[in-house]
């Protein structure tokens, strides 16, 4: 069988607190995109666990080793089950490596999604107690794409997710992957601490940013509600960011922000062939660059 396994982009990303664990608790608005890796899954002779990625040319490279999380995330539940069958993963890369979009923790959670389907797991809560345990212990993004919504509302470490249901089909969008990759861990430690009052603020304005998608306003009255925390941590692959964000904000998209850790940068377009426009004229750039949309 084929998953599809989305990318996702952070219209809000607030870091709360840090937590005695090493992990924060963040309070974030997720949003799945048009944009997939695809994974194949099969039976395979013999007994062991398989795990290939298919080369593609201007894919990112990718190890294919037993750190892979999609490797990780099969064998964790090959073993929760009790298979003993020789079990085939290929991994179709398209989703940028170190972009903030998630990619990793998406091919984990097609990989759970997918064998327990091959494994013809019942479904039910304890079958969904299962893939999310598993889910939480290789990352805190891959609880959410576990779950079937294109929205949400991730607290703690990401892993309290409320389902938004958004009451308006939002507007096309560029995505632009500027070649930078950033490690998420040392984001966290260059952050600056921001204070109590402010991160009360940025709290409320996720709450209004909420209501408003839930109540189908448009993206350019809800634009100036997107909010990146990360966007602040003193990293000079940052400044990649900022001029990534101010070339598209020249383009004519709105709501441009970075998502998660970077460098992925993204903005809207009011049509689809304002979308096209802002395509071709960032065509120029070294960059990767999608036409895409929410609701993956």
């Amino acid at each position: 069988m084929k998953i599809q396994c989305p990318a996702k982009v952070n219209l809000f990303l607030e870091i709360v607190s840090k937590r005695q664990d090493g992990y924060h608790n963040i309070a974030s608005l997720m949003a799945k995109i048009h944009l997939y890796d695809v994974l194949d899954l099969d039976w395979a002779p013999g007994g062991e666990l398989t795990f290939l990625i298919a080369p593609q040319e201007g894919a990112p490279e990718v190890p294919a080793g037993p750190d892979n999380l999609v490797f990780r995330a099969a064998k964790r539940l090959c073993e929760a089950v009790g298979v003993k069958r020789g079990v085939r993963l290929v991994l179709s890369k398209k989703i940028p490596v170190g972009a903030g979009l998630g990619g990793g923790s998406s091919d984990a959670a097609g990989a759970l999604l997918g064998l327990a389907k091959l494994f013809e797991m019942p479904k039910g809560a304890q079958t969904r107690k299962t893939l999310f345990d598993i889910g939480r212990s290789l990352g805190a993004d891959v609880p959410f794409f576990l779950q079937p919504a294109a929205f949400a509302l991730a607290r703690g470490i990401g892993d309290r997710l409320k389902p938004l249901k958004v009451g308006h089909t939002l507007p096309y969008m560029i995505l632009a992957y500027p070649g930078v990759a950033i490690s998420t861990a040392e984001s966290y430690k260059a952050l600056p601490k921001a204070s109590r009052s402010d991160v009360l603020t940025r709290l409320s304005q996720l709450d209004k940013l909420a209501r408003g998608l839930e109540k189908g306003r448009p993206i350019e009255r809800l634009a100036g509600l997107f909010f990146n925390r990360m966007e602040q941590a003193g990293l000079a692959s940052l400044r990649t960011v900022e001029q990534a964000r101010a070339i598209l904000e020249r383009a004519g998209l709105s709501g441009v922000r970075m998502s998660g850790s970077g460098s992925s940068v993204f903005g809207f377009a009011a049509s689809h062939e304002d979308g096209r426009r802002a395509l071709k004229r960032l065509s120029g750039y070294p960059w990767k660059i999608f036409l895409t949309s929410l609701g993956g």
